[in-house]
């Protein structure tokens, strides 16, 4: 796509009810949650933002997912992740999907997310305890398996 055509267009994701600019998210993948993206005009994309705001309560769920997303992927660990694995999908597509399945491993109770009762500058308060650590490896293979097959 030219940079013209870039300029002139926005990214929208839908679940985040957020735009980005192209720049925002380069391989067209939302940069909070994963999801891909839609491409519309600038208008569009205000309008779109504009109604968002003002038409739907805050979403108290995406920020809760960007905190886990931060706190298993800091020093470097989703990358090491990535690496390892070598999953068929993009990195942002990869930390969306891990993140869904911490979020599911704690709603399951086989993931612990402890978070410090105020806001604290110690990022060692901010963890995730994997009770389950065979569970968490094999959904970890099977999550990359079946995007294989998808793909194939």
């Amino acid at each position: 796509m030219s940079e013209s055509t870039n300029a002139k267009t926005y990214l929208w994701c839908d679940p985040c009810r957020r735009s980005f600019t192209h720049a925002d998210a380069e391989n067209g993948d939302c940069p909070v949650c994963g999801s891909p993206m839609r491409e519309m005009g600038k208008m569009s994309a205000v309008l779109r933002g504009l109604m968002a705001t003002e038409l739907v309560a805050s979403d108290l769920r995406i920020k809760h997912r960007q905190l886990v997303r931060m706190i298993w992927t800091r020093n470097g660990l989703g990358e090491q992740y990535f690496r390892v694995l070598e999953p068929d999908m993009t990195y942002g597509r990869f930390e969306s999907r891990v993140t869904d399945l911490v979020c599911r491993g704690a709603e399951e109770g086989w993931i612990t997310i402890q978070l410090p009762a105020a806001p604290s500058l110690e990022d060692d308060l901010y963890k995730i305890e994997i009770q389950d650590e065979n569970r968490f490896v094999e959904e970890l293979h099977r999550m990359v398996e079946a995007n294989r097959k998808k793909r194939k």
